[in-house]
């Protein structure tokens, strides 16, 4: 619960927006990566 108080203090800062947006971007890229079609191996 403290956690989200934290992130929730960080959103009101425009750096803080700006971090959370290129951790969701990360985070969105992250997961496109795991569950991507594997290549084809050998």
């Amino acid at each position: 619960m403290g956690a989200i108080l934290d992130v929730t203090e960080l959103l009101k800062e425009p750096s803080g927006m700006v971090g959370a947006v290129v951790i969701i971007i990360v985070g969105y890229f992250f997961v496109k990566w795991v569950f991507a079609e594997p290549e084809d191996e050998e």
